[in-house]
């Protein structure tokens, strides 16, 4: 093909664009494609003649939306030739260096049999950039690109376009908050269309992390992302849970973001109030009043916990029945635990969100699980549209692909949106929430919703021994939130059974205690006093848990408050009077410097 003067060269594109038209009028997929592949040449040949890197640019969008709509190997494997010899032509253009004409036939030669095998390997979705780890397109090529797919409901294809123009633009340290949001946004998009077809909550979800994410990134007017939540929550309702809804209240969102501002307000006029009326700092080493008053501000300190505990679950509790009144009532008689530092009692207003739910014997069966795998899904939800929930956090494959072996399809950090009260993360190494954890290559799917029998067999010593001890852990000290209390009643009463039911038994809490002192114990012996900036979550209130935690286990205490284990080790005479001050004391230092620390970032 030749291009010799404007005069043909406009005559091609007009008779190449009106095939395109006609090949979407009669939805003619083949002919569309081939004309779009033909207008790509004209302008290639256009910039190579008259080096105009203009034309190229437009080539190269041509090319990649023509395989956006490709459906067969063959053409497949054209259009990707077209693309990776593209990008040499741009990549000589930029050097200045021109290609022999004599060399062209030569190069596509070269390139046509390697290309062939790798294409030959790919799905129909698969990236241009992911064979050989070629990248010949800009940020705007993908956003076009992934445009027109998305219009076409090619949604893999939308999808790996997008996020691939989020990766070129992604860093971390110094993040472009305005074309952050506009892939977030397109990424929210293609997760509306999935979950729409598929009808699964996760999607739902992920789009509106995907949204709420935007959000944090932009300055100027976000009413209209707002609207856009409201009919991802009324979709939801409709795909997922089978509930017709005329209005979603608009203000709920803003209500609940309302609620846990005061909540944290609250929690800093306390300490505040501490900090005035019981300062021991103000006292020599050496003073016995400095003893008996820090004495006083741990207790205070263990009522400002409790207090925060309390507002906390209210807060859960109020939620749950918000979306209960939308779904409708539960098949049978539940109850929400909750699990981590919720249940320790050292819970912060920005601590992430950890629970399982226990169901009544009986009624494990698949429409009962369904039931709470979408009440979950509703009530995570409106958790992410209080926007403190991380896109990390929910695992989305084309950002962060936990579940790969290969660590760069694990790439997206999330410098922005604020981190705060949240789901505990889809990573498989958290989980911990009512969805348990996916299949992962060497380990089953557990869910985290069971009857008190079957909740208390992962106490067993082999099934701690085959999910890993933390998990076990976790679930012996739970705490009440909402529903029927006598399932959690019932739930202790079977795993104090199992843990004391025999010598075994007593082994295996011995032997959990070994374990998380093990896995902890080069942190501890290696931490040395430096002038460096510390963790105050891993290197200061970590090791007080831990060390409440093994006493815990090695006297067979199946309380789930720390500063309860410490008071039934003093009655029993577990640890003596003065030590029991000591390890309160020490706890509430931690606690504190913790809460202190999430105030002053705000999360």
């Amino acid at each position: 093909m030749a291009v010799r003067d404007n005069t043909g060269y406009l005559a091609l594109l007009i008779e190449y664009t009106r095939l395109v038209v006609e090949g979407i009028v009669n939805s003619n997929y083949m002919l569309e494609v081939e004309a779009i592949k033909s207008l790509g040449d004209v302008y290639l040949k256009r910039g190579m003649e008259t080096r105009d890197t203009t034309g190229l640019t437009k080539a190269t969008a041509l090319y990649n939306t023509a395989l956006a709509r490709c459906e067969g190997v063959q053409g497949r494997v054209t259009l990707i030739h077209r693309l990776l010899y593209m990008a040499r032509i741009r990549q000589k253009t930029k050097t200045g260096k021109k290609i022999p004409k004599r060399r062209v036939q030569q190069q596509q030669q070269q390139s046509h049999d390697s290309l062939s095998r790798d294409v030959s390997m790919t799905s129909p979705n698969t990236d241009v950039r992911e064979v050989k780890g070629y990248q010949s397109m800009s940020y705007e090529e993908y956003l076009a690109t992934g445009d027109h797919a998305l219009t076409d409901g090619k949604l893999d294809v939308a999808e790996q376009n997008f996020a691939s123009a989020l990766r070129l633009i992604h860093n971390p340290s110094k993040p472009d908050r305005g074309k952050e949001a506009e892939c977030l946004c397109r990424l929210g998009d293609v997760y509306v269309q999935r979950s729409q077809r598929t009808k699964e909550g996760r999607k739902f979800t992920q789009a509106a992390a995907l949204y709420n994410a935007a959000i944090a990134r932009t300055d100027g007017e976000k009413h209209s992302l707002t609207k856009i939540l409201q009919q991802v929550e009324q979709s939801f309702l409709h795909y997922t849970a089978n509930v017709e809804t005329k209005h979603v209240p608009c203000d709920s969102a803003l209500c609940h973001k309302k609620r846990l501002q005061e909540m944290r307000t609250r929690a800093k006029s306390q300490l505040q109030a501490i900090d005035q009326q019981l300062n021991p700092y103000q006292y020599n080493e050496d003073d016995p009043a400095m003893i008996t008053v820090e004495a006083e501000r741990a207790e205070a300190v263990k009522g400002l916990f409790k207090n925060i505990t309390k507002d906390r679950q209210s807060f859960i509790h109020d939620l749950v029945n918000e979306c209960i009144g939308a779904l409708g009532p539960p098949p049978c008689k539940y109850a929400f635990i909750g699990l981590g530092s919720q249940a320790t009692e050292l819970v912060t207003p920005y601590s992430d969100l950890e629970f399982a739910i226990l169901i009544e014997e009986g009624k494990d069966n698949e429409d009962t699980r369904r039931y709470f795998v979408t009440l979950t899904h509703y009530l995570n939800l409106k958790v992410i549209n209080l926007g403190e929930t991380i896109l990390p956090a929910m695992a989305i494959p084309s950002l962060n692909d936990f579940l790969s072996e290969d660590q760069t399809k694990n790439w997206f950090f999330d410098s922005v949106t604020p981190r705060g009260f949240a789901f505990d993360g889809f990573m498989p190494w958290a989980s911990k929430t009512p969805f348990g954890r996916d299949q992962t290559r060497i380990k089953a799917p557990v869910s985290l919703i069971q009857t008190p029998a079957e909740m208390a067999k992962f106490q067993r010593l082999d099934v701690s021994l085959g999910e890993g001890y933390h998990l076990s852990d976790i679930l012996r000290r739970v705490v009440f939130l909402t529903g029927e209390e006598a399932l959690v009643a019932t739930y202790m009463a079977k795993l104090n059974g199992i843990i004391r039911s025999d010598l075994v038994a007593g082994f295996q809490s011995r032997l959990s205690a070994f374990q998380i002192v093990w896995d902890n114990s080069e942190q501890f012996l290696s931490l040395k006093p430096t002038g460096q900036l510390l963790n105050v979550k891993k290197d200061i209130y970590r090791f007080p848990g831990i060390a409440i935690e093994v006493l815990a286990l090695c006297c067979q205490i199946t309380l789930a408050s720390a500063w309860d284990i410490i008071d039934k080790l003093r009655k029993t005479e577990k640890i003596h009077e003065e030590n029991a001050t000591h390890l309160t004391v020490l706890t509430s230092i931690s606690a504190e410097l913790r809460l202190r620390t999430y105030l002053h970032n705000g999360g």
